[in-house]
């Protein structure tokens, strides 16, 4: 009989494990810049294939957009030119144009992130004001003395108003049909027939009769 094995943790954490000491391949002012945090070791073996100066440079680029991650770090060394390499020890040097190419890359994708970390700053707020303002808009503009007054008023921010308040009905309606079982127009007996597979007795209408309303 096979034994269930107990499940597997993996706790990512920014706070500096006890005792975590500066990499010897990582110059101390880099190394002061992420102080309290722990380096992946992919980026630990990146910056180390850097020269101290670009360590640094390196450092404050990734520092500034939150971003620690090896693959980060990885870019920012394809875009670092030979000189500032120390794994080279035979100091080729890149094309000219591909050292361009590469520098404009890493600004534009240091420039990316800075935007991204900006939006992510205030997209939580600004989507809870937003709902909450369309929750308001939605219960105006459906009382009947709100809505009179605002077309008797003001009828261009009435129009903008029921705009609003249309499209925020749209927007939590379900984005196809619910598939049910059962159709939703039929009666009880229908949906018993289709969980027992048998027909209803014969006494059963199928369709809802029309009744007169007694007094």
């Amino acid at each position: 009989m096979t034994q269930a094995r107990p499940a597997r943790f993996i706790r990512r954490s920014n706070a500096a494990r006890a005792g975590y000491e500066r990499p010897p391949e990582i110059c101390e002012e880099a190394f002061a810049m992420v102080a309290g945090q722990t380096l992946p070791k992919r980026t630990v073996a990146t910056l180390a294939r850097m020269t101290p100066a670009r360590q640094v440079a390196t450092t404050q680029t990734m520092v500034a957009v939150d971003n620690l991650s090896g693959d980060f770090a990885r870019a920012l060394l394809a875009a670092t030119p030979s000189s500032e390499r120390s794994d080279d020890a035979r100091g080729r040097q890149s094309h000219p144009h591909c050292a361009v190419r590469l520098a404009r890359m890493e600004r534009g994708l240091v420039q990316m992130q800075l935007e991204a970390a900006e939006l992510r700053s205030h997209y939580d707020d600004d989507l809870f004001h937003l709902a909450l303002a369309a929750s308001y808009v939605r219960g105006w503009m459906r009382n009947e003395v709100v809505t009179t007054w605002l077309y008797s008023h003001h009828q261009e921010f009435a129009i903008v108003l029921d705009r609003l308040a249309k499209a925020a009905d749209f927007a939590i309606e379900p984005g196809r049909p619910m598939r049910l079982p059962y159709s939703p127009a039929a009666s009880p007996a229908i949906s018993r027939k289709g969980k027992s597979g048998r027909r209803p007795p014969a006494g059963i209408h199928t369709r809802q009769d029309h009744r007169v309303p007694t007094r």
